[in-house]
Formats: C-alpha cells, sequence, structure tokens
C-alpha cells in the first residue's frame, strides 16, 4: 500500500507517528490527542465498525451515549442522521440484515453523531456496488455544500477523487509526490501527450514508457494502454509495440485525466 490508511490511523491520533508531526484544527497531534478526538470522527475501511445484533437506531443511540451527546438532542440528533443517509424507514431493522450499502450509510451516520469539524473516510466506496457508491458520494457532497464538513477521504478511484476533492494528495511509497486542485495536477500531462492504445496479441510485461493496462480481455486477446508519451516518441512506441509481437487496433490522444498524472508521476497504473 501507498500508506492512505497509515496516514489516515496517524491524523485520527489511533497510531503514533515514529516521526514528524501534524496539526488538527490548529492542535498539535501529539501533544492534544484528546482535543483532537472530540472533533472528529472517522469511518474506517470495512463492515465491523457496527454492532450486526443491534438495529440501526440502537447503534445510533448507543453511540450518542458513548460520545456524550445531550439527552434533549440525542433523539432529534439520531433521526436527523438516518433521515440524512436514508434509512429512517430502515431504522428498526437488525443491521445484520443490511446491504453492504446501507452499512456504510449507517457507519457515516455513526461517525457523524457527535458533529465532527473533521470527518475522515477511509475508501468509504470499496467493495460497494455502483448504486450504493454513487449514494455514498453523493452524502459526502452534501456533508461538505449543506453540512459544511471538511472531509478528508482515501480513495484508489481517481474519478471518485476527481468528482469530490478541492485538493488531492497522490500518494506513492508513503510520500506525497503531488498536491493540487484536480485540474491543477491534469496541467502536469500536456494535452498532447495523453494517449491510448488499443492493441490485440502479445503484450509486453515490461514497456519502457509511462504506461498502464487499463483493461484487458483474454477472450478476445485485446489491451487498452493508457498513460502518458512524448509526441515525439509515438512513433517509436508504436513500432516498439509491433516488433514485440502486438498488432495495433488504434492509437488515440485524449483528454488528460487524473489516472494519467498517476501514471506520470509514478510510472505504473493503480493498484499495481
Amino acid at each position: 500500500g501507498a500508506g492512505k490508511t497509515t496516514t489516515i490511523k496517524i491524523l485520527t491520533t489511533l497510531l503514533e507517528p515514529t516521526e514528524g508531526n501534524a496539526k488538527i484544527l490548529g492542535y498539535d497531534l501529539r501533544k492534544d490527542a484528546r482535543e483532537i478526538r472530540k472533533r472528529i470522527n472517522l469511518v474506517a475501511e470495512g463492515e465491523r465498525t457496527l454492532y450486526w445484533r443491534l438495529s440501526g437506531y440502537e447503534n445510533l443511540k448507543y453511540f450518542a451515549r458513548i460520545y456524550y451527546v445531550p439527552k434533549r438532542e440525542e433523539k432529534e440528533r439520531i433521526e436527523k442522521l438516518l433521515r440524512f443517509v436514508g434509512l429512517w424507514e430502515r431504522r428498526n431493522d437488525l443491521v445484520m440484515n443490511y446491504s453492504r450499502g446501507m452499512k456504510q450509510r449507517l457507519a457515516i451516520a455513526k461517525a457523524l453523531i457527535n458533529d465532527p469539524e473533521v470527518l475522515f473516510l477511509d475508501e468509504p466506496t470499496l467493495g460497494l456496488d455502483v448504486q450504493s457508491s454513487i449514494f455514498v458520494r453523493e452524502f459526502v457532497r452534501k456533508l461538505v455544500n449543506e453540512e459544511r464538513k471538511t472531509v478528508l477521504l482515501t480513495t484508489h478511484y481517481m474519478a471518485e477523487a476527481e468528482q469530490l476533492c478541492d485538493r488531492i494528495a497522490i500518494i506513492d511509497h508513503g510520500k506525497i509526490i503531488a498536491l493540487d486542485t484536480p485540474d491543477g495536477l491534469k496541467k502536469l500531462v500536456k494535452a498532447e501527450d495523453a494517449v491510448e492504445i488499443r492493441l490485440k496479441g502479445k503484450i509486453p510485461n515490461e514497456i519502457p514508457w509511462r504506461l498502464a493496462i487499463i483493461e484487458r480481455d483474454i477472450e478476445s486477446d485485446t489491451a487498452v494502454l493508457r498513460g502518458t508519451v512524448d509526441e515525439e516518441d509515438l512513433p517509436k512506441l508504436v513500432e516498439w509495440l509491433v516488433k514485440k509481437g502486438a498488432k495495433i487496433i488504434s492509437v488515440e490522444q485524449k483528454e488528460p485525466t487524473l489516472e494519467d498524472v498517476f501514471i506520470k508521476l509514478t510510472g505504473r497504473g493503480l493498484r499495481d
């Protein structure tokens, strides 16, 4: 891993840093961990952050007590959160009977029970179906735009990062190698250098250009390479691929994406 989850664990005071320091809302991570915990919350990766033998409502009631939510506010806050994540009608169902997407939505509601100033989301759509992922992304947008929350999320889905984030940090082997707005990052790739090559037949394991296989079909023996290649090097690349036994189906210049930026900076595709 690049270090995304480790970074989240350090920033949420679950893991002590071996070196360096950070500030959350002006509080020193090493000296003021207790103050930081009062003002943040986390949706961790995985389903086991909830009590499956309790209902959705009972889960939020339990965590409201843990966070000392005032009794006079508890009922109203729980209802507001369950409505916010679309689970009010299922509030009395046991969590074990929720779908994975519903569990993730309840986990977000749970993380908002203490009204945190900063919410950390660790790969919030990992393993979700398309519809559930769309729901979660909509919740994140609402949190930022309507509830005015600060959200720090990790993801390996570049399209998700582009849709949701004002600023994006690309982490590689534990180091931030780029930090900017989505448009600022895409300016690192010249428009004419972003290419997509569809080919058939033999695909070399090592390609001496900043390209990654983004699509592969074993049945039809085809693949799609995507990445950045200097315009003057493109003919050399095509010639090299043909010599290695590939049949070129098409070569297209594309609008640069964040995945192109990632490939350019790291020399490999996501999850390699």
